[in-house]
């Protein structure tokens, strides 16, 4: 992972998640608190997606929460390692970053590997109706106005519908 080619509310998004593995003495990283983290991320791009999507993003929270607390306790010095999951979406959002021809690394395209995941969190996206192809995202675009695509890098915090 090579945090200079993140933006910084993806850098502040993995810090969170880790902070909160932390705080509820778990021994890793999930997808749950990398979710978890966007959706409480203060003017973060995620909870506006998911509202753009149709989805309630406090229950999504809730949901979300739920899944936190079936992480087992560790009590003790656990070193705190990514969960093979998560490892697997951070590769896989790279996907998403290159079919969007996108420089930096971002939550959106975390969010897309999330949504394509097995996992529990992939379940829950597919659950509420959130797909992992780019345009079955409630067929929103992220940070691009129309035309916008090519000639400038995309900017964080904005969302456009397909029409």
């Amino acid at each position: 992972m090579n945090y200079e080619r993140m933006t910084l509310k993806l850098q502040e998004a993995l810090q969170e998640s880790t902070s909160i593995a932390q705080k509820k003495d778990h021994s890793e990283v999930g997808t749950e608190h990398l979710l978890f983290a966007f959706l409480t991320q203060q003017d973060g791009i995620i909870s506006p997606l998911v509202a753009n999507i149709g989805v309630d993003a406090n229950y999504l929270l809730t949901e979300t929460e739920n899944l936190l607390n079936k992480y087992p306790i560790v009590h003790g010095n656990a070193s705190l390692t990514l969960s093979n999951e998560l490892q697997k979406i951070l590769a896989k959002s790279e996907n998403a970053q290159n079919e969007l021809k996108d420089e930096y690394l971002s939550c959106e395209h975390i969010f897309i590997a999330m949504a394509e995941s097995d996992g529990a969190v992939g379940s829950l996206l597919k659950k509420l109706g959130i797909e992992g192809e780019y345009e079955g995202i409630g067929n929103c675009i992220v940070g691009y106005a129309d035309g916008e695509f090519a000639q400038k890098p995309r900017k964080e915090n904005r969302v456009y519908y397909v029409n």
